[in-house]
């Protein structure tokens, strides 16, 4: 087993599947497939559209699929009712997309952030019904938006909800309630983003219209780029059916990107091929940035335009405001820090703090002090809106409902959430934020883990066994990627590269590797060279130099200090 000794990021090291140990390519490759259950031909390394799972076995997807086919075939105005980050705005855009090439009128709205916060509010759906709408579609919102779906339930508004937020105790009056989350549904293991749960009905919808013998000419599977994005940005696990969607997606964004995805991805500067991480870094930001600084209705327009001049200049449009957004989210991050000085509970706010970047702030500081942060602003009706994230093992969906006594308009789901704190109960919240994030403490624990699939020998170190280990792409949560301990190498050289890249030289006496630390800062102490180590990383294919290189991504070392084996 592996040591009590922490890494010098302060993890345990703990075996994912069992202890393997290998000195060459092909044995360590069948040894991890054995201890992940996994074969050479096992369907999950060829993940395939058609295993995806009937839409209608999702709840209510018959009668929300069965109205929006009939509102084709009538030439019903529909409305959607979108959200302002990557996951809603990639849903609005797909629905107005699919929907409109059926050639029916399509409108959308999307909140602003600031101004409107999360969710369907009473008033768009009441101006909805004015201009004659008798159909509306959420996106990746209105599970809890209680007062809008009962006020168009109230004028005759047939509301479908598709979401995937954690439902409150109490359901909203929607026409359909199409949400994995629903204790009486369950559909794809609950893990689908709010984009996907409107591919589903989409895929329904067709299906229906195909039966109805007017089968429909747009391609559902060009929307996939978007909803692997959604995917990917909403940080959903990477398992069963959002391995699948991803996968496609990921290789139309290769192969066949919509005309905003090719945008984004030029101003992004991203010249390979992309991945999960290219997503994760560089593609959703900018899309977030749109609703995070002004107004996420720019990110819908470049993400449903067929116009490649439009495109270009909204995506540029976004690459600025994304650094607009950078700066003032490290502004807004130091001052939290400050305000904080140094209490246990992560529990902030500021009148004068953009309403764009506190989540992220947030999220700031739960990766610093490893526990969920909860940081607000005060909207101009002086209600302070707060924005919470965690860190693995906390769920943020359950702090919220916790919470819930001090909180209006309320809705999160793992990984992040937020909500209106009561007027005058900010104390209230925090300290039943503070209890919430307590009960919590014991699963999440088990978090300050760092799994490692097996120990490595550098004869191991080879472009085959690279090769092989991306098959396990898309990698992210749910799925991660394959991480090794090396034993006892000698840092013999080290290089610092710009943006805190460290390159170093490995050895075991005989043989030599290649290492890169991204985020070097961290370890700083702990790779300098001459020092002893077992790092803790990945083994990928060192694109930068080809010809079958190879390099190994360090994560984590654990220092040498006596020269023997940190397997006990």
């Amino acid at each position: 087993m592996l040591p009590e000794q922490r890494s010098a990021k302060g993890k345990k090291l703990v075996w994912r599947n069992g202890s393997l140990s290998a000195d060459a390519p092909l044995a360590a490759w069948q040894g991890l497939l054995a201890a992940r259950d996994l074969s050479e031909g096992d369907a999950f390394f060829t993940p395939q559209l058609s295993n995806l799972p009937d839409p209608f076995a999702m709840r209510d997807m018959h009668k929300a699929a069965t109205r929006v086919a009939q509102a084709i075939g009538n030439g019903e105005a529909i409305h959607i009712f979108g959200d302002f980050d990557a996951d809603g705005v990639n849903g609005t855009a797909i629905l107005l997309e699919a929907l409109r090439s059926t050639g029916i009128a399509v409108t959308f709205s999307i909140p602003h952030r600031a101004e409107d916060g999360h969710g369907i509010g009473v008033e768009p759906v009441v101006e909805a019904h004015a201009r004659g709408i008798r159909l509306g579609i959420s996106v990746d919102t209105g599970t809890t938006c209680l007062a809008a779906c009962q006020e168009a339930k109230t004028l005759g508004l047939d509301l479908i909800v598709s979401d995937h937020h954690l439902p409150d105790d109490e359901l909203p009056q929607a026409f359909a309630l199409l949400n994995p989350a629903r204790a009486d549904c369950g559909f794809a293991e609950r893990k689908l983003c709010g984009t996907g749960v409107a591919f589903f009905l989409l895929m329904a919808v067709w299906k229906l219209r195909r039966q109805q013998e007017k089968p429909p000419s747009f391609d559902l599977r060009s929307l996939l780029d978007r909803v692997a994005v959604a995917t990917v940005a909403d940080v959903m696990d990477l398992v069963g059916v959002n391995r699948i969607l991803v996968a496609h997606g990921l290789q139309r964004l290769n192969t066949k990107p919509s005309v905003g995805m090719q945008a984004l991805m030029t101003v992004a500067r991203v010249k390979k091929a992309a991945n999960a991480e290219t997503i994760g870094f560089y593609l959703a930001p900018r899309i977030n940035a749109a609703g995070r600084m002004q107004h996420g209705e720019a990110a819908m327009r470049l993400l449903s335009t067929a116009d490649a001049e439009e495109a270009a200049m909204l995506a540029e449009e976004l690459d600025v405001t994304n650094k607009q957004r950078r700066q003032v989210e490290a502004e807004v991050f130091k001052q939290a820090e400050l305000k904080l000085a140094g209490s246990d509970v992560l529990a902030v706010y500021d009148e004068a703090w953009h309403a764009g970047v506190v989540g992220l702030a947030a999220g700031r500081l739960a990766r610093k002090h490893g526990r969920p942060a909860a940081v607000g602003f005060i909207t101009p009706d002086k209600v302070i809106r707060v924005s919470l994230r965690g860190q693995p093992g906390f769920h943020i969906g359950e702090l919220l409902n916790a919470c819930s006594a001090y909180l209006d308009g309320f809705g999160g789901h793992a990984g992040a959430g937020g909500g209106s704190v009561k007027h005058g109960q900010w104390m209230a919240f925090v300290d039943a934020f503070a209890a919430a994030v307590a009960a919590q403490q014991k699963q999440a624990d088990d978090h300050l883990l760092l799994p490692v699939d097996g120990i490595l020998g550098l004869g191991a170190m080879h472009i085959g066994l690279a090769e092989r280990l991306s098959r396990f792409e898309p990698v992210g949560r749910g799925n991660p990627a394959c991480i090794w301990l090396i034993e006892g190498l000698q840092i013999a050289d080290r290089r610092d590269l710009k943006g805190g890249v460290v390159r170093l030289k490995l050895t075991d006496g005989s043989r030599w590797i290649d290492g890169i630390v991204f985020g070097a800062s961290a370890l700083d102490d702990a790779i300098q060279a001459g020092l002893t180590v077992s790092i803790i990383g990945q083994l990928q294919k060192d694109d930068w130099r080809g010809n079958g290189a190879v390099q190994f991504v360090i994560e984590d070392v654990l220092a040498d200090c006596d020269g023997t084996s940190v397997v006990e």
